[in-house]
C-alpha cells in the first residue's frame, strides 16, 4: 500500500485555509437578548456621555476656525436628537403608549448600520413586545436577515416576561425546525422560572413529541438551577422515553456544574440507559469546561473493570465525548490523553476519531501532520477515515488520497469507493484519472472500475519506454 504523503499534508494545508476563511465570513453573532437589552440601556447613556464629551473637546480644540466647530457640533446635535426621539418613543411605550410597525420602522431607520442600530433595534422589539407582545412579533417577522432574527429574540423575550404562556405558546405554533425548538425551550425556561407548574403542565400537554421534550427539557433546565436534586430526580420519573432521557441529560449537566461528585452519585444510582446518558451529559459538561478532570472521572469509573467490561459500547461512547469536548479546547492535549485509552473494544480508536475530526477543523495541517506519524493499523485508520469524511466534499482528491492511506485492504478499498462514486457524480474526468493514476493492486483496480461501468483492470499509465520492452 503506497500513497502520497507529500499530497496529503499539501492537502490540508488547503483546507485549513478554507476553513480560516469560513470563520471570517460566518462567524456566528451574539444572540442574548436580554443581555443585549442590557447594554443597548448603558449603551444609550454612554452615547449621550461620550457626545458631550467630544463637544466640549470641539469646542475648545485650538487652531479650529469656527466653521469647523459649527459642522461638527451640528452633527453631534443631529445624532443627539434622533437618539432623544428614539429614547421618548421608548419612554412613551414603557408607560402606556402605542407604536404601530411604520413608527418602529421610521425610527430604526434614523441610525445608520452599526452597533448602536442594533442596540437599538433589540431594545425597541424588546420594550415592544412587553407591551404587545403578537403585535411586536407581526412587526419583527416583517423585517430581513439579522433584523429579523435579532427583533423576534428580542420581542419574544420581552412578551415572555409579561406574558410567557402566550410566548410560549406563539413559538410551539411555528413550523418545526432546530431554531424553533430551541425557543420552545427557552420559552419554557422562563415560564418555569415565575410559575414552575404552570410550565410544566404546558409542557406535557404538548402533541407533538419533538416540542414536548424540548419544553419539558426547559422546564428541567430551570428547576435545576435551583434545586438540581429535585430537578433530576423528576426527570428520572418522566414515563416517555424520549423526554425523559432529554431531561435526563439537562438535570444532570445542570447538577454536575454546580457539585460534580453528587451528580455523579446521584447518576451511578440510576439503571441501564438512564445510568449511561446521565453520566456522558456529566462528562461532556465537565469535559468542556475542565477537561482533564472529565478524563480522570472516566479513569476512575474504569479502573476497577475487567477489560471486558472497560471495551464496552457504553465506554466507548464515555470516551468520545471527553475526547470531542476536550480537542476542542487543547487538540494536542486531548490526543495524547486518547492514545492512553485501551485498545480493546474500539476504545482508543474512537476517541482518536474524535480527536482527528475536531482537530482537523481548528489547524489541519497539524492534524494531518500527527495522523502520519500514528502506528499504522486500525487506531490510524479512524482517524483518516475523519480527514476522508471531512475533505471529500470540498477535496475529494485530497481525500481519495488519504483513502488510499487506510493499513487494511477491504477498508481502503471501501473508502476508495466512497469517494469515487460521489467524486465521479460532480467531476467524472478527474475521478476517472485519479483511479487511472493511482498506485493499487489489480485486483482492486478490478472492483473500483465498476463505479465507471467497467469490469476491466487497465494498468495505471506509465513511461512508453518501459511498457515497450
Amino acid at each position: 500500500m503506497k500513497f502520497n504523503i507529500s499530497s496529503c499534508l499539501i492537502a490540508v494545508a488547503a483546507f485549513a485555509a478554507g476553513i480560516a476563511v469560513d470563520r471570517v465570513v460566518f462567524s456566528p453573532v451574539e444572540d442574548t437578548a436580554a443581555a443585549e437589552g442590557a447594554r443597548v440601556r448603558n449603551k444609550e447613556s454612554s452615547s449621550l456621555s461620550s457626545r458631550g464629551s467630544r463637544s466640549r473637546a470641539i469646542s475648545s480644540q485650538p487652531g479650529r476656525g469656527d466653521s469647523d466647530r459649527q459642522r461638527e457640533e451640528s452633527r453631534e446635535e443631529g445624532a443627539d436628537g434622533v437618539l432623544g426621539s428614539f429614547r421618548d418613543a421608548m419612554e412613551k411605550l414603557q408607560d402606556g403608549g402605542s407604536m404601530d410597525a411604520k413608527t418602529a420602522s421610521q425610527l430604526l431607520q434614523s441610525f445608520p448600520p452599526g452597533r448602536e442600530r442594533r442596540h437599538m433595534l433589540e431594545h425597541l422589539a424588546n420594550v415592544w413586545g412587553r407591551r404587545n407582545g403578537q403585535v411586536a412579533i407581526e412587526w419583527a417577522e416583517s423585517l430581513d436577515g439579522s433584523d429579523r432574527r435579532r427583533a423576534l429574540h428580542s420581542a419574544l423575550h420581552g412578551w415572555s416576561e409579561e406574558d410567557p404562556a402566550g410566548a410560549a405558546q406563539y413559538v410551539a405554533e411555528l413550523p418545526t425546525s432546530e431554531q424553533n425548538l430551541h425557543l420552545v425551550h427557552e420559552m419554557a425556561h422562563r415560564w418555569a422560572e415565575s410559575d414552575r407548574t404552570a410550565a410544566m403542565e404546558w409542557g406535557a400537554s404538548q402533541g407533538d413529541a419533538a416540542i414536548r421534550s424540548r419544553a419539558m427539557g426547559g422546564v428541567v433546565s430551570s428547576w435545576a438551577e435551583t434545586d438540581p436534586a429535585a430537578a433530576a430526580n423528576f426527570a428520572s420519573t418522566i414515563d416517555n422515553l424520549f423526554v425523559k432521557h432529554q431531561a435526563l441529560e439537562i438535570a444532570a449537566r445542570r447538577w454536575a456544574s454546580q457539585d460534580t461528585a453528587s451528580a455523579m452519585e446521584w447518576a451511578q444510582g440510576l439503571v441501564g440507559e438512564d445510568r449511561h446518558r446521565a453520566t456522558r451529559s456529566i462528562l461532556r459538561g465537565v469535559a468542556e469546561n475542565t477537561p482533564g478532570k472529565a478524563a480522570t472521572i472516566y479513569g476512575e469509573l474504569t479502573a476497577g473493570l475487567s477489560p471486558q467490561l472497560r471495551a464496552t459500547n457504553e465506554h466507548r461512547r464515555m470516551a468520545q465525548e471527553i475526547a470531542s469536548a476536550w480537542s476542542a479546547a487543547s487538540p494536542q492535549e486531548a490526543a495524547d490523553w486518547a492514545m492512553g485509552l485501551p485498545e480493546p473494544g474500539e476504545v482508543r480508536r474512537a476517541a482518536v476519531g474524535e480527536v482527528a475530526e475536531r482537530w482537523l477543523r481548528i489547524d489541519s495541517m497539524a492534524a494531518g501532520e500527527w495522523i502520519l506519524e500514528l502506528p499504522e493499523g486500525r487506531v490510524r485508520d479512524a482517524a483518516a477515515e475523519r480527514v476522508v469524511e471531512t475533505m471529500l466534499p470540498a477535496d475529494p482528491a485530497a481525500a481519495f488520497d488519504w483513502a488510499n492511506s487506510l493499513s487494511d485492504d477491504g477498508h481502503r478499498t471501501g473508502m476508495m469507493r466512497e469517494v469515487l462514486h460521489r467524486w465521479s457524480s460532480r467531476d467524472f474526468a478527474s475521478a476517472n484519472a485519479a483511479l487511472q493514476s493511482a498506485e493499487i493492486s489489480p485486483e482492486q483496480r478490478r472492483e473500483l472500475n465498476q463505479v465507471f461501468g467497467r469490469n476491466e483492470a487497465p494498468a495505471p499509465a506509465g513511461d512508453p519506454g518501459e511498457q515497450s520492452e
